[in-house]
Parts: structure tokens; C-alpha cells; sequence
């Protein structure tokens, strides 16, 4: 089994062996929360740092699609920012290679505040994925906020003939040559999410990846892939249109906006327990006085009620924090999914 890599690391390819008995996704949700606690009581850092406005228009960039969920909370913060940096705020979707083209971007922008991103944490895993990635995905970039977690759901067409995790396992196990699950790339949390359910399970799906969530979900829906694993928010509504069925959502709690749908684990796959979390970033060597002007912003924005609101409809907790939380995080989740690949048999490209 070839070693995981330090960081950014090799090109690995998953295979269906997920070790579902780690305590690292309990161990995650734990440093999570403890993130959020410590933010509540702490000063923000523009009373330590002088603010710093931004000399020019600035753009969000969003590694996917527009729909998504980060377009969704770079379009429902921009106004924020604007207003906190006096400078006009546009999104720029720059999709494609699982988010690798987007980051890039943003990594090679200047260090002057007109460039940061809303990505999210399966962005950690792209070395693991691509032979080559151009850049250090925990070194290239500034954190600048945390904004919350999000949860998933594993759907299915109308046509598959189950509407619960047993008569899904039930289905796959008797046609094992029939399954197929779309995801908008290789390592984002829908294909990641799905492999750790096909793992656990002990089912065969085959993956067809697509270059963002817009073409997965429209195949899913026109029937061309039978299932996959998408945002709760956006898989509620067109459950109500019948088309397409919930089998459940990825996060071991129930969601409070969407309580009729029940958690996987609670529907039968024992230790099933994943979400994804959306964070802030900026190139790095940004002024820490730019880095406390963001910061000052993103808090301000999920502080406001039409905000919060807003974000709660795309299934998102908040969990407002430092750069420096946010740092944590993230190198708490790739050393979680390095932990992974050592005990899973994974072997190099």
C-alpha cells in the first residue's frame, strides 16, 4: 500500500474501503464545536489589528457551479462585504476539476483583499485525487472565517424501487452490475460521502463524475444515473415535486428545518455520520489587517438576521470563528482524511 502523502501530496485513487469504525469524524465534530464555543467568547481581531478597506472592486470566487451551496453563501455575504469594505462585490463561478481551477485562481491572485474565495473542506482532499495539483491546498491560502457546516442527503430516481436505506442495500446487493451514482468530481463530498455509504453498505455503484453539481443533479433527475449524494435543501424541494426520492440525509442528527427526513444511521447504516463544512479564504501573505477587516465582515454578516435565515435554507449551522479556528479545522480535516487513506486500501495512481 503506497503511504499517504504530507502535504499537498500524491495522486491516490479511492477505492470502496472507508474505515467506518475511526472515532475521527466524532473527534472532527468535537474540534467543530469547540471552535464555535471559543468564538463566541472571543474579541474579534479588528480591536486588535487596525481595519484595512480593499482600493478596488472585489470578487468571490466560487470553485463550482452557480446553485450550489457556496454560491449561495458568497452571494448572501457579498452585500456585507461590500458595504464593510466600501468597494462594489461581484461572484465569479470558476468550476471544473473538482475545484482545482477555481483555487488556483485564487492562490495566484494578489495578496490585496480583491480576491478571496468560499470554498469548503473536501477541497483538502484534492492531492489525494489528481496526479498534479498546482497548488499547496493548506499553504497557498489566508483563512479569513468560518461560516457554518451543511448537510447531505442520498437521493434516488423515482424509478429505483426503494425509499430507505434497507431497500437500497436490498436492491444494490440483488443487482449488483445495475447501480450508478453521479457526483460534481472526483474527491468532493458527494463522491467522498457515497463512497464511505457504498463501503459500509458492502454495495457495488459506479461512479460517473461530472464537472460540477448542475449536469450530476440534471442527469439524477432526467433518470440517466440512478442516485447521489447532494445538499439537503436543495433534495427537500424536489422530493416534494416527486422527482426524485430521499433516502436519507448524511449527518447522524436530524435536521431541525427538515425533521421528516431520517438521518442514514438512524435508517440503518451504523457510524454514517458526514457533512461538509463552508469557509472563507484569501491568497496568502494577506496584511493581517485585511485579514481582520474580512473577518470583522463575515462575522457581521452571519450575525444578521436575514442572513442567518437565508443560510438556514441551505441547510447551513453556523459556526462563526477566527482565521485562526478555521485553520484548525482544516488541518484537523486533512489529517482525518490522510488517517483515512493510511487505513484504507488505497493504492497510488
Amino acid at each position: 500500500m503506497q503511504p499517504a502523502p504530507s502535504p499537498p501530496g500524491g495522486a491516490l485513487i479511492w477505492r470502496h474501503a472507508m474505515n467506518k469504525k475511526s472515532s475521527m469524524q466524532q473527534d472532527r465534530r468535537r474540534v467543530l464545536l469547540t471552535v464555535s464555543a471559543l468564538a463566541l467568547g472571543a474579541a474579534t481581531l479588528a480591536g486588535a489589528v487596525q481595519a484595512q478597506t480593499v482600493n478596488g472592486p472585489i470578487r468571490i470566487i466560487v470553485p463550482f457551479t452557480p446553485g450550489t451551496t457556496l454560491d449561495s453563501v458568497s452571494r448572501v455575504i457579498g452585500p456585507v462585504i461590500a458595504r464593510r469594505m466600501g468597494q462594489s462585490v461581484i461572484t465569479e463561478n470558476k468550476p471544473g476539476a473538482s475545484g482545482i481551477i477555481g483555487m488556483d485562481a485564487t492562490a495566484k491572485a494578489a495578496p490585496n483583499g480583491q480576491t478571496i474565495m468560499v470554498s469548503t473542506n473536501t477541497s483538502l482532499t484534492l492531492p489525494l485525487f489528481y496526479k498534479t495539483v498546482p497548488f499547496d491546498v493548506l499553504k497557498s491560502f489566508q483563512p479569513l472565517g468560518m461560516v457554518g457546516t451543511n448537510n447531505f442527503a442520498l437521493v434516488v430516481h423515482p424509478s429505483v424501487p426503494a425509499s430507505n436505506p434497507k431497500e437500497l442495500i436490498a436492491y444494490l446487493k440483488a443487482n449488483p452490475t445495475v447501480g450508478t451514482y453521479a457526483s460534481p468530481g472526483n474527491g468532493t463530498l458527494h463522491h467522498l460521502a457515497m463512497e464511505k455509504f457504498i463501503h459500509t453498505t458492502g454495495v457495488t455503484i459506479k461512479h460517473i463524475p461530472y464537472k460540477g453539481s448542475a449536469g450530476a443533479i440534471s442527469d439524477v433527475l432526467g433518470g440517466h444515473v440512478q442516485m447521489m449524494v447532494m445538499p439537503l435543501h436543495l433534495a427537500v424541494p424536489l422530493r416534494a415535486d416527486g422527482k426524485l426520492k430521499i433516502i436519507g440525509s448524511t449527518r447522524a442528527q436530524r435536521e431541525p428545518l427538515y425533521k421528516d427526513v431520517v438521518p442514514l444511521q438512524e435508517g440503518g447504516v451504523a457510524g454514517y455520520d458526514e457533512d461538509a463544512w463552508v469557509g472563507v479564504w484569501g491568497p496568502k501573505a494577506m496584511s493581517p489587517a485585511l485579514v481582520a477587516s474580512y473577518n470583522a465582515a463575515i462575522r457581521e454578516a452571519l450575525a444578521s438576521a436575514e442572513v442567518k435565515e437565508a443560510l438556514a435554507k441551505q441547510g447551513l449551522s453556523l459556526m462563526p470563528g477566527t482565521p485562526d479556528d478555521l485553520m484548525r479545522v482544516a488541518n484537523a480535516e486533512y489529517l482525518k482524511w490522510v488517517t483515512v487513506v493510511k487505513n484504507a486500501q488505497i493504492v497510488a495512481e
